[in-house]
């Protein structure tokens, strides 16, 4: 394998396929830092949509965070969605959640995943600021039963 930008893009189309990725975008990933999930292990998560509920018994699924790191000094935040089930369209959210209590809303409305494909949605924090957490809230009633991939990148 050769050194330089195409082994680095296709070592990141590995990594991280998509069929909406440029190679420009790929070799922009490289500069990014993979956000360990709040509560759980790693940096990724894979779920499946629970039904939304009322009250504290019924709780749905639909939001994960991603902890940024305290000395964190990254210009933008990507969320990147891998569907594992058929054609699926979510309501989304990207939050920027800050320690003074208060949350920037990247992006809020329906996402559309092709079976096995992904889509990115990316968050701007505020200058001279950064987030202590990513939240992304993904779900919708007619998501119920479907499944994805969940990954969050800080990137420089």
């Amino acid at each position: 394998m050769r050194n330089g930008p195409m082994s680095t893009a296709l070592l990141l189309a590995l990594l991280f396929p998509s069929s909406l990725a440029s190679p420009s975008t790929l070799l922009a990933q490289a500069n990014c830092t993979p956000l360990p999930v709040v509560g759980g292990s790693g940096t990724s998560v894979t779920k499946t949509v629970t039904p939304g509920g009322a009250g504290p018994f019924f709780r749905d699924n639909w939001n994960t965070d991603f902890a940024v790191p305290a000395d964190a000094t990254f210009r933008r935040y990507i969320a990147k969605i891998q569907s594992t089930s058929a054609n699926t369209t979510y309501q989304a959210g990207l939050n920027l959640k800050y320690s003074n209590g208060t949350v920037d809303e990247s992006f809020s409305g329906s996402v559309y995943l092709p079976s096995n494909l992904s889509k990115e949605l990316t968050g701007l924090p505020r200058r001279n600021s950064q987030p202590y957490q990513v939240n992304v809230n993904l779900g919708g009633i007619d998501a119920v039963g479907s499944s994805y991939i969940l990954t969050v990148l800080g990137c420089y």
